[in-house]
């Protein structure tokens, strides 16, 4: 499973997957990544200049001879690799250079094409007209800091959990052994709170007053949702998990981290959760082990029943109740049916039993769930 939100330009051009999508344009693939950039607006410029080099690479073999071609392979390859790789690459015969796109091997091939044509292209364009840039550093003491705020700490000392009443209306389970700290008056058009530890927040909604949760090393903004913020100074690893609502986190590495962190900022929906590594300062979007079933008892307690429905109805049933994405080929599965009753099973095992029945399979890519099937007879 690739964890694209980490990826930059030179990880997108090596990526067989995403490669494929730029040069055919599949219907499952233009649906996983029009979707993906909907929620990852921060990386598209990033996607967009990726998809840009690999047409421009699919393009040289139109004003590149061949000449050029094996020269630059085998000039670039030996800075690369070692002596007797580069010699042994370079003793291949001049049909495995040049680049037959559309061919049965195009995937072996490419990878050729990328070791080489992208390195005289991509590093030039990578590093003299993309930097990567990074929010400024946020400390929790920086803004309790701030003379014109009072600020209110509430600690946890006990075994069970404390709820803390925010001055907006918003409340705070907070969990044993952590701490928040909020002003005693939130400003007009912000809310803001620190936390050290863990805790659930359910937000008041208000579109004109974003509500931030900081801890060290994370900035999780809403308007209105709820989720659990779990950052204890002992963990490896800070997690921010959605229950309802959408949520946006940031990374806001501590001041005194040495490592220089890159752009890191991910939207999350119902279900979904990031983890932000600590060690390397990056995050990682997935789906909850679990996912639940979103909405009120009576309706989240009714059976799911279908008599030779679409399939594309089963899945859009699914992503109500459940608030997640569920990516498929609609023109090749248009003919697929299913007959079942769908109870409280887990939606993994519900998943399981629909791709059994019209014999596909799942897979969960960065926080969706993405069919892989082929057309029902």
């Amino acid at each position: 499973m690739q964890d694209y939100a980490r990826y930059d330009i030179k990880d997108f051009l090596a990526d067989e997957a995403f490669c494929r999508w730029v040069l055919h344009e599949k219907p499952a693939d233009n649906a996983f990544w029009e979707n993906w950039i909907r929620n990852n607006p921060d990386r598209a410029s990033i996607v967009k200049h990726a998809k840009e080099l690999i047409a421009e690479i699919h393009h040289a073999q139109n004003y590149l001879s061949e000449e050029e071609l094996q020269h630059e392979l085998y000039r670039l390859t030996a800075a690369r690799k070692s002596a007797t790789e580069a010699q042994e690459y370079a003793e291949q015969t001049n049909d495995e250079y040049k680049p037959h796109w559309f061919g049965a091997n195009w995937a072996n091939r490419m990878s050729v094409i990328l070791v080489a044509l992208t390195c005289f292209v991509v590093l030039f364009y990578f590093y003299t007209n993309y930097s990567k840039t990074s929010k400024p550093q946020i400390s929790q003491q920086t803004l309790q800091d701030k003379k014109d705020e009072k600020w209110i700490e509430v600690r946890n000392d006990q075994t069970a959990i404390k709820v803390v009443s925010l001055p907006d209306g918003s409340s705070v389970k907070l969990s044993p052994q952590s701490k928040i700290n909020y002003p005693a008056f939130f400003v007009k058009n912000e809310r803001k709170v620190l936390l050290n530890g863990e805790a659930f927040f359910e937000v008041v909604k208000n579109p004109e007053s974003p509500f931030k949760v900081y801890t060290n090393d994370v900035v999780t903004t809403v308007l209105g949702t709820s989720f659990t913020v779990k950052a204890f100074d002992q963990d490896k690893d800070v997690r921010v998990v959605v229950k309802t609502g959408r949520v946006t986190v940031a990374a806001n590495p501590a001041q005194n981290k040495t490592q220089q962190p890159e752009k890191n900022e991910l939207v999350l929906l119902p279900n979904q959760q990031v983890v932000y590594h600590r060690d390397d300062q990056k995050m990682k979007r997935s789906l909850i082990e679990n996912p639940a079933q979103i909405g009120p008892p009576d309706i989240t307690s009714q059976n799911l029943i279908f008599d030779n429905a679409p399939v594309a109805k089963v899945f859009e049933s699914l992503q109500k109740r459940y608030e997640v994405q569920i990516i498929y080929d609609a023109d090749l599965m248009a003919g697929c049916e299913l007959t079942a009753e769908l109870g409280q099973e887990p939606l993994f095992e519900k998943l399981g039993m629909i791709c059994k029945a019209i014999q596909a399979r799942y897979e969960v890519i960065d926080g969706q769930i993405v069919i892989h099937g082929s057309a029902c007879k």
